[in-house]
């Protein structure tokens, strides 16, 4: 952050070049003694003005797996508690004992946890810091990603003790889930909930979009916190997460050709090359409609299954439908994986589905497509629809979290909202409302390609780089370093 010492303290899940150790630090978890190295980089930002950034890995055995870094193909690991527990006691410690350029950080600082891998560090910091004098004048933000995932264990009665947390932290964290989500009979739903202890101890909310600010406090966002949230009041608030400045038309050398809003003729090249490099007929005529993202239920790809692909590819001479291809890109759910395979068997030359991710083919998408597809149940911000709004993309999403913040609907009733939209809403979200919404946005790009460029232009003329999102960090940073702690015990 401008103008602060800052640190990023994140698990060493590999060997990263460039970071050296640092220091050792003995720390008892779970009934022992462990020891956590510390390595350390500097990111150098600025060489004239030694803007810089301390970036220190926390390693531990544990953290070396195989598969995902929470999970493998036979689900979440078992020690997930353990893992992040103990690296919320190390982020801790990390400023009060590691030397960085000649002195430690100190205990008057601000602590950035993000979801529940970092759920316990608000919880360390009311229950076992503060009562003891360290941290008295440090403060908590806690930022939340996505409500969907909440870090939650079925409870035991030595939980408190094996994470070195005093009888008070109990109600913090004990969450007891409803009948009907309940595994077996005898099962009583209770739990660890790493996250409902994080909204409760933590100094203030922030999430990655004002619109999910919001989502948060409702049943359907709310993942059964929806009041702990709305208890936060004034202290809950959301930001727009930014786009990095390499995401760029006009310089970005890795398309296929630059091109800004007053010049479009470079984004025709992109889609031909786009076209070409996925194996697609090449036609400038048609839409050529993208999905990035991953194969799972809440990323809504269910929805264009049911019916959507093959009613945009069936032409019934109405000059919408039919004269379109599609590309899709994510990698999840096995059955849908299959899917994609065999849509682009069915439909050769005008779809391509690849089953995986690639960063390289996601920048030609952006920069080639005329439409984006972003179905999501719910989207705490979403990076897609911002890139793909840059690049002259038009992004047709479901009007929820941070998508409904950075895309202006086209159908809107308002004369006011349609002057400055850039996309189009489906909503409810459902298969039908999604043709309906399709067939306006082909329709528009098809029989009036001036009112489809104004809508290019528009997306086109939003700033969504980060420069604007981190005066905002800065602004809640200043008033929750301003307060006295929130948690009282």
């Amino acid at each position: 952050m401008r103008g602060h010492r800052t640190m990023v303290v994140a698990p060493m899940y590999e060997d990263y070049e460039g970071a050296t150790w640092l220091a050792d630090k003995d720390i008892f978890f779970f009934g022992g003694n462990h020891r956590v190295k510390f390595y350390y980089q500097k990111k150098v930002h600025d060489a004239k003005s030694g803007a810089a950034t301390d970036y220190v890995f926390v390693h531990l055995d544990c953290f070396r797996r195989a598969g995902g870094f929470y999970h493998d193909t036979n689900g979440e690991y078992g020690d997930n508690l353990f893992r992040f527990g103990l690296f919320a006691m190390a982020a801790l410690e990390a400023p009060l004992c590691l030397n960085i350029g000649g002195s430690t950080y100190g205990d008057k600082v601000l602590f950035m946890a993000n979801d529940w891998q970092a759920g316990l560090l608000p919880v360390y910091l009311a229950h076992k810091f503060r009562p003891h004098g360290t941290y008295a004048s440090a403060r908590c933000i806690f930022v939340v990603h996505n409500m969907g995932y909440q870090g939650t264990y079925p409870w035991s009665e030595d939980f408190l003790s094996n994470l070195c947390l005093p009888e008070s932290a109990r109600n913090d964290l004990f969450h007891v889930f409803p009948e009907h989500m309940r595994a077996w009979e005898l099962d009583k739903g209770e739990c660890i909930n790493l996250t409902k202890g994080a909204l409760i101890t933590c100094d203030r909310v922030l999430t990655v979009s004002k619109n999910y600010a919001y989502e948060i406090t409702t049943p359907e966002g709310g993942f059964l916190l929806q009041d702990v949230c709305r208890g936060k009041g004034i202290y809950l608030a959301g930001i727009q997460n930014g786009i990095e400045d390499t995401w760029d038309p006009s310089s970005d050398k890795l398309i296929a050709a630059n091109f800004d809003a007053t010049d479009l003729a470079g984004k025709e090249k992109c889609k031909t090359f786009l076209q070409e490099k996925l194996g697609l007929n090449q036609d400038p005529s048609v839409a050529l409609i993208g999905f990035v993202g991953r194969l799972t239920w809440q990323k809504g790809i269910d929805v264009l299954q049911d019916g959507v692909v093959d009613w945009l590819l069936k032409d019934e001479g109405n000059g919408v439908t039919g004269s379109v291809q599609l590309i899709f890109m994510g990698n999840g759910d096995a059955n849908l994986s299959e899917w994609l395979k065999n849509i682009e068997i069915q439909y050769k030359g005008r779809v391509c589905g690849y089953a995986g991710f690639c960063p390289k083919i996601e920048r030609y998408m952006m920069a080639g497509c005329d439409l984006l597809l972003m179905p999501s149940r719910y989207e705490p911000c979403g990076i897609p629809q911002m890139v793909a709004l840059t690049y002259g993309t038009l992004p047709v999403v479901h009007a929820t979290g941070g998508l409904k913040d950075s895309v202006k609907d086209a159908r809107d009733q308002d004369p006011a909202v349609r002057e400055v939209a850039n996309g189009y809403y489906v909503l409810p979200l459902a298969s039908d409302k999604m043709k309906e919404v399709l067939w306006s946005a082909l329709e528009t790009f098809h029989k009036n390609p001036e009112e489809h460029k104004r809508l290019v232009r528009n997306g086109m003329a939003v700033d969504f780089y980060w420069p604007q999102a981190i005066e905002n960090y800065e602004k809640h940073i200043d008033y929750t370093l301003a307060d006295p702690p929130l948690y009282r015990m």
